[in-house]
């Protein structure tokens, strides 16, 4: 397997962390001002987006923290960290599952259900991988793939997430497709 240098994973630290930051800027200053007009589904759709939001900013969480502790600390706190994180993703992700069918009934979102399968996977895959590689010590090219994986799950969700939202507010505002 090829070398992982600390350039590349605070390269992918770095923007994963402006990532994190525009992702914030847009879910407060553009999307929850949308939902303030959605009405009846806003109990729905609101709480699914903020679930949403949780999952995105801890897969974005895995890029910045475990990039930063690959190359400053000892492998072993690397694999603390990237286990703590893994819990949070999968509680966060169960979360989210537990909500869509609610959502789904509401928007007849299909890019909602798509993405939280897709994302899913995503988690499924990037908890499990670094496992599967590197054994009960992954090694640092091993936490790239779940780096890599997790970044990749991140921006796919940043923009159904978006996309969605921009879709459930039109949906609403035209008076068609919601069911209250």
């Amino acid at each position: 397997m090829q070398q992982i240098s600390d350039d590349f994973l605070l390269t992918m630290a770095e923007v994963s962390a402006g990532l994190i930051g525009l992702f914030i800027v847009g879910m407060l200053f553009y999307i929850e001002t949308g939902f303030r007009r959605l009405g009846p589904v806003d109990k729905v759709v609101r709480p699914y987006f903020r679930s949403s939001t949780r999952i995105i900013l801890v897969l974005f969480a895995i890029p910045v923290g475990l990039s930063f502790s690959l190359v400053a600390l000892e492998p072993v706190w690397s694999g603390i960290l990237f286990i703590v994180l893994s819990f949070i993703l999968v509680a966060a992700n169960v979360d989210t599952a537990l909500r869509m069918a609610a959502v789904a009934r509401a928007t007849r979102s299909t890019m909602m259900l798509v993405n939280e399968v897709v994302g899913t996977a995503g988690v499924v895959a990037l908890v499990i991988v670094p496992w599967v590689i590197g054994g009960f010590s992954p090694t640092r090219e091993a936490f790239t793939w779940a780096i890599l994986l997790a970044f990749a799950t991140g921006f796919l969700s940043i923009c159904a997430l978006v996309l969605s939202a921009f879709d459930v507010i039109r949906s609403d505002t035209a008076g068609g497709g919601l069911e209250g």
